[in-house]
């Protein structure tokens, strides 16, 4: 912190107290926090909130996602996910069968919806303090500054970079088809998730 500018240690001084003010207030918990679900638990409707967002995430930035989780106890959460029919796991290069992807099924996507609305409701509380300028000019500020962390979709550019690590020639086409699904077991639809646990 010695080599900062005064006007930035003003700044982070300043961070740090709004950053307890809004932990003292209850805003500073993440807006997918404890998703409520009967069935599964917080971590594992996390996960599949995140792979709504991004899509088909390689294991290792799911788990980066999740808050760099163990690979063990991802391994058993994706278990658990894929006996309940919501996720499936694929090799990503036919020449390294260690590298895996996850993507949502149909039952999956359906309980992805339902997380997300309650990450958005969660969300718009927040939000909603501040009059209609001031939340754009806010969130217009947080996307300058993610931009300038470099923090834009990187697990498309991961997912990529594995594709092209192939040498097998149809890959390209093999990347470009639609995966078959696993056969599914006739199941009852997922109980929902619901927002009054924020």
């Amino acid at each position: 912190m010695s080599e900062l500018s005064m006007e930035v240690r003003v700044q982070v001084a300043r961070l740090r107290n709004l950053i307890i003010d809004l932990a003292r207030c209850g805003s500073l918990n993440s807006p997918l926090g404890a998703l409520p679900h009967p069935e599964l638990d917080p971590m594992e409707v996390q996960a599949i909130w995140w792979l709504k967002a991004e899509s088909l995430l390689p294991v290792n930035v799911l788990a980066d996602r999740l808050g760099g989780i163990a690979m063990p106890r991802l391994s058993r959460l994706l278990d658990r996910l894929e006996d309940a029919k919501l996720v499936q796991r694929e090799r990503s290069v036919r020449h390294d069968r260690r590298r895996v992807r996850v993507r949502l099924t149909e039952q999956g996507r359906a309980l992805a919806e339902q997380a997300d609305s309650v990450v958005q409701e969660r969300m718009a509380r927040l939000l909603l303090p501040l009059g209609g300028e001031q939340r754009s000019e806010l969130v217009d500020l947080l996307e300058k500054w993610v931009e300038a962390m470099g923090c834009w979709n990187r697990a498309e550019e991961m997912a990529a970079a594995e594709e092209t690590e192939t040498e097998a020639p149809d890959a390209a086409e093999a990347a470009t088809r639609p995966h078959a699904p696993r056969p599914m077991l006739a199941r009852a639809e997922p109980p929902a998730i619901t927002a009054n646990a924020a």
